[in-house]
């Protein structure tokens, strides 16, 4: 991918010669770079003048030399000319401490944009204040800029913010490494794709850079799946929300922990890319990003009301007005007013500005006070040599009148540069050409392969036939001065000059001992000189030119050691416009001709250089840039599909198609990603299959994600099952073969196949992209078959997983299989030791991945589901805020949020927090769950928030039994067709715990034992507790359902002693409150009250409030029964005293009056 740097580093404005002494201090006080602006230079290119040629200008006594003595204009450059006013608008903001603060800078090209936020950070950084020494650390300031070039490239507007980081800066990011880690996992990998510079900063064992370009060396394997394209497309929607919430995060981390403001600078936005500007969007819509203050700067005759831009700014401005952010601000540059451009020219001749005034009044007539180009209108004079410095009277002058000037001066502005450029020598004219079709900022050795192709090929040819290193080094040295000359002229600007140091570099032609820099890195001064250097290339050669720089970038490109990703992306920018315009027409002989085969192979290789620059596209979740490249790559490919669909362009083709698919889906467009897979899934009809299963993975994968956008599970479950089968893993159809193989299964995988501590540490990370796949697809299909109940089809599935992992190694979902399997054994086997075991294992293997985004499914699954039962609930509330916070920072919304409610599910039993803390806590989960989108999460943590509302009696509902208030409606479709089990849950809870036990014992038959089929957790044992209960007392009473009732009762107690004995401490207190209720209907008295008080006091010692209370109230009741009125008194104000801890204002009202009516 391409990296930008800024690329007006070191160019030249409107500034005056600081002395040696103020550059010095400025140096000190603002440690961003080399000079008081930073690694970029003093001066933006906007209002550009030639700070390089400072040197120049001293003596051997340090004194200052004579003014223009070499016939050049030393332009003024320690003064910002005409911005006064904008640059107090500015100023304001920035003292406001809005954060993150936002103005946006509209202008012409040229209109000093870059020159005025320079100006900006200067001032801030030497003139900040702090409590105790008097100064505060100098701002940290950021700055990219995007190319025309590099539209249809991701990230490439925002990649080149950390191209040149000072020493200081570098201490603040290498403290922000463990942070970033922690909190991010392996995720903090994806910020190395989009910001590669970092890697040197915040690069540890776990944060190598993930390489994003494909390997042109290696060899396609037509059995073997494209690393681009094994990701699944849903999984690549969420991959891209990690990557953005990833980058987010590390800009929250950097503005915090940054002892200096943050100063983000992005210039030339009417060129971004849209992954740089989602980016931005979401920075600067961020309340949590304190600290910042952010420049974007665009031309504003370039943007009109359809841009991109336009759209953009009007999203980011409603954004920050509806989370209340304030500080924003546009401004728009016009052209300075004839006054500062006086000035400017009569500070740069030293002049007093009434001699300049006649040339002033010329220039301005012409320039109308645009910066840039009122100094190439001085450079014209000078070359016209109508403006000299005169060495008699030492000092510039000129003797033509202002007409006269006036005249010399073009009225096409961009003519003046081009005559410039015109001016020099045909070598240098050939450099610039070459340069301004590569990008922005280029380095010297790729100019020299582009113009000397013969280095590429030898290097790529027989060792023997390698240039000598004579040879090289006298054409480097030739290209150097040649683009130093540049640099000297003000046409490119090159970075600080070093002291060499000895060292080993890399040539295009061979590796050898040298004393030079290899990476002599250059940039245009302005991007309208590149614009012009292009348009020296002739009309009737530019396609030819184009062609030729593109093809040797192609050959670059494959090098592993010096290809880079935006060599392939200007590749084929400039092959597919000159394929676009010499687009041949196939012969109409019958056979084919050489010229036809030539053609041919051409097409080919670009189809190949599309998909590769796809690829990379895709590999950042740069969905538009990527179904682009494609479309064009298909283009290329033959339109017979027996010739397309044959051994030489299959693999092209599968890629290419399967790509698209992703890509279209990526954005939306689900019908035009299915047409895309029914390319690929095609071929796999007939008798005759042209695409294997392996082969079409890819496109199967997003065609399973189309049908699940649907909302058909069933089908998408078929789907899954069917790859599957072609992948070797069958399951019987009937369902009593399916049940015995399970069985079967679940035996051998406890005797053969479960993983231990010491063999997951010694597991590799499996690497064969069809295992991967595999694996991903048995965790899909179990999720499916968990959401259709299908149980034994879930088991069984998880078997599979586990005897995967145990053959091949760990994934990204390996924790999150074995936490599935673990919960099988703990609800089908009762085995808590070995599930214990597994959960804690899954939790391990979570850890050593690292993956946010994947953790948060095992936590859910391994805390909710498993170890819930056998350690104290409270114990597990920090890992359901682990998968909360994990969710939330990667992207995973839906995991995040399932572990939010656990934790708040777990809060309602374990009473960590009273019961109106733990309403304020669901009113605010709700709606973020609403707002995130996340309906079947809200629709089952609303039927928890209402039962919570109806306990402390702000339900707005008189029945307390009833679940209606506003929270949600019991009673209407939603609830009853599509949460039966979570509503009958907690509806029994609403009836025990307002004593109707009627009303209970009735809904706990109807119910029966659907949460037996939901593997359900905790929740299972609790909900057991809730039915038995009311069983037991109302089989007590004199009803017809006695019988029923107590049947029911008994089995329900009978599998709570199972589950005690098992280790179920959380049910401990629960399960002697049910034992007492069975010895009271067996009438042992003796025993009853034993168990009674084993259930207040063990109840009491786990915090568990609600079950305290109730003990004690059904022992007040019980005793009531048997005449012992004082005892029952005190238990009774026993159940309101528990009850009053837990916050239910409802419950203790309730007995207060059932009080009040026992003393009357």
């Amino acid at each position: 991918m391409i990296m930008l740097a800024d690329l007006e580093v070191r160019s030249v404005a409107t500034a005056m010669t600081t002395t040696e002494e103020e550059s010095k201090s400025d140096r000190r006080w603002c440690e961003n770079g080399d000079d008081r602006y930073g690694e970029y230079g003093v001066i933006g290119a906007d209002q550009a003048d030639e700070s390089h040629l400072d040197d120049r200008l001293l003596d051997e006594d340090g004194e200052e030399d004579d003014f223009g003595a070499d016939g050049r204009i030393h332009f003024a450059k320690d003064k910002l000319y005409g911005r006064d006013e904008e640059l107090a608008q500015c100023q304001e903001l920035f003292d406001a401490n809005e954060s993150p603060a936002v103005v946006f800078l509209a202008g012409y090209s040229g209109s000093g944009k870059s020159r005025m936020v320079e100006e900006f950070v200067h001032l801030n950084s030497s003139t900040m204040k702090d409590d105790k020494s008097g100064r505060r650390p100098p701002i940290l300031f950021l700055r990219s800029k995007s190319d025309s070039a590099d539209g249809n490239v991701p990230f490439s507007s925002i990649g080149g913010l950390f191209d040149n980081i000072d020493k200081s800066a570098s201490v603040e990011f290498m403290d922000m490494r463990d942070v970033i880690q922690e909190t991010l996992g392996t995720d903090a990998r994806l910020l190395l794709k989009v910001f590669p510079k970092l890697e040197t900063f915040l690069n540890n064992d776990s944060m190598k850079r993930p390489s994003m370009r494909a390997s042109f060396s290696s060899g396609s394997d037509s059995a073997s799946i494209s690393s681009s394209v094994v990701l699944s497309s849903g999984k690549q929607k969420d991959t891209k929300k990690r990557l953005m919430l990833a980058l987010q995060f590390f800009f929250r981390t950097l503005s915090s922990r940054s002892k200096r403001p943050l100063v983000l600078f992005l210039d030339d936005l009417q060129w971004v890319d849209g992954l740089s500007m989602e980016l931005i969007q979401s920075i600067l819509t961020d309340n949590m990003i304190p600290n910042l203050f952010f420049f974007g700067g665009y031309r504003s005759n370039e943007v009109g009301e359809d841009h991109i831009l336009t759209k953009s700014l009007q999203d980011i401005m409603d954004k920050r007005d509806e989370k209340g952010l304030n500080g924003d601000i546009c401004i728009e540059l016009k052209d300075l007013r004839q006054e500062a451009v006086g000035q400017f020219i009569a500070d740069s001749l030293r002049l007093s500005y009434d001699e300049a005034l006649p040339l002033t009044n010329a220039i301005f007539t012409k320039t109308l006070g645009n910066p840039f180009f009122t100094r190439q209108a001085l450079e014209h004079l000078v070359r016209k040599n109508a403006l000299y410095y005169d060495t008699i009277t030492f000092r510039w002058d000129w003797k033509l009148q202002e007409k006269e000037l006036r005249d010399l001066i073009s009225d096409d502005l961009l003519e003046m540069v081009k005559a410039k450029i015109e001016h020099m020598e045909p070598k240098l004219q050939e450099v610039l050409m070459t340069a301004a079709c590569t990008r922005t900022k280029f380095d010297a050795e790729t100019i020299l392969v582009l113009l000397h192709p013969k280095l590429l090929r030898k290097r790529q040819a027989l060792s023997d036939m390698r240039p000598s290193e004579e040879e090289y080094k006298e054409e480097k040295k030739s290209l150097i001065d040649l683009l130093n000359q540049a640099v000297v002229e003000g046409l490119l600007v090159a970075p600080q000059a070093e002291k060499p140091t000895r060292t080993t570099v890399r040539y295009s032609i061979g590796v050898f001992e040298s004393y030079e820099d290899t990476e002599e890195e250059y940039a245009f001064a302005h991007d309208k000189i590149q614009e012009t250097a292009r348009s020296l290339i002739c009309d009737g050669d530019e396609f030819q030119f184009l062609e030729r720089v593109g093809n040797i970038l192609y050959q670059r490109a494959q090098c592993p050691l010096y290809g880079e990703d935006w060599m392939v992306f200007t590749a084929c920018e400039h092959l597919n416009r000159v394929s676009v315009q010499y687009k041949t027409v196939p012969s109409e002989k019958e056979e084919e001709t050489k010229a036809d085969s030539l053609e041919k192979e051409k097409q080919s290789r670009l189809a190949t250089l599309n998909l590769r620059a796809a690829e990379l596209s895709i590999d950042v979740l740069a969905f538009p840039a990527a179904l682009d490249f494609c479309e064009h790559g298909i283009e290329y490919l033959p339109t017979d599909d027996e010739e397309l669909w044959s051994e030489k362009y299959k693999d092209t083709a599968l890629n290419l198609f399967s790509i698209a698919a992703q890509a279209k889906y990526g954005v939306g467009d689900n019908t035009a990603a299915e047409r895309y897979c029914n390319h690929v899934l095609g071929q796999r009809m007939g008798d005759n299959p042209k695409v294997t299963m392996i082969e079409a993975l890819p496109a199967f994968q997003v065609f399973l994600d189309i049908v699940g956008d649907r909302g058909d599970k069933h089908t998408a479950l078929v789907l899954c099952m069917e790859i599957l089968s072609d992948l070797g893993i069958r399951v019987p159809k009937h369902t009593r073969k399916l049940r015995a193989k399970v069985w079967w299964s679940l035996k051998k995988i406890r005797k053969r196949y479960l993983p231990t501590e010491e063999s997951v540490q010694s597991m590799p990370q499996v690497m064969d992209a069809v295992v991967v796949y595999k694996m991903e697809l048995i965790q899909k299909a179990s999720s499916l078959a968990y959401s259709a109940e299908k149980t034994y089809l879930y088991m069984l599935l998880n078997c599979e997983s586990v005897k995967l992992i145990s053959k091949h190694g760990l994934t990204d979902t390996s924790a999150a299989s074995i936490a599935s399997f673990a919960n099988v054994l703990m609800h089908v086997h009762n085995d808590f030791k070995t599930s214990q075991r597994l959960a804690e294992l899954a939790i391990l293997i979570a850890d050593r991945q690292q993956s946010k985004f994947n953790e948060t499914q095992p936590l859910n699954t391994a805390n909710g589901l498993i170890l819930a039962w056998v350690r104290p609930l409270s114990s597990r509330l920090k890992y359901h805020q682990r998968a909360y916070e994990s969710g939330m920072v990667s992207g995973n919304v839906n995991g995040g949020m399932v572990g939010k409610w656990y934790g708040l599910q777990n809060s309602l039993f374990s009473c960590p927090i009273t019961l109106p803390e733990l309403e304020g806590e669901m009113r605010a989960g709700i709606a973020e769950t609403r707002k995130l989108g996340q309906p079947y999460v809200g629709n089952i943590g609303c039927i928890l928030w209402q039962l919570v509302l109806n306990l402390i009696g702000k339900s707005g509902n008189p029945n307390t039994t009833k679940l209606i208030g506003e929270a949600m409606d019991e009673t209407t479709e939603l609830y009853q067709q599509k949460e039966p089990v979570l509503l009958g849950a907690w509806k029994s809870m609403a009836l025990l715990f307002f004593a109707d036990y009627e009303g209970g014992a009735e809904l706990a038959l109807q119910r029966g034992d659907l949460f037996e089929t939901k593997f359900a957790g905790m929740m299972y044992g609790y909900d057991s507790i809730l039915r038995a209960i009311p069983l037991f007392v109302m089989a007590r009473s004199d009803n017809s359902q006695r019988t029923k009732y107590k049947k029911e009762a008994k089995k329900l107690l009978k599998r709570a002693r199972t589950w005690v004995t098992k280790g179920c401490i959380n049910l401990i207190g629960p399960h002697q409150l049910i034992e007492a209720e069975y010895m009271v209907l067996q009438k042992k008295a003796k025993a009853a009250q034993s168990h009674f008080e084993l259930a207040i006091s063990s109840c009491r010692k786990g915090n568990f409030h609600q079950f305290s209370g109730l003990s004690c109230e059904l022992y007040s009741d019980y005793l009531s029964e048997i005449g012992d009125s004082k005892g029952s008194q005190i238990y009774l104000q026993g159940a309101i005293d528990d009850y009053r801890r837990w916050g239910a204002a409802r419950k203790v009202d309730f007995l207060k009056h059932k009080v009040a009516h026992i003393a009357g």
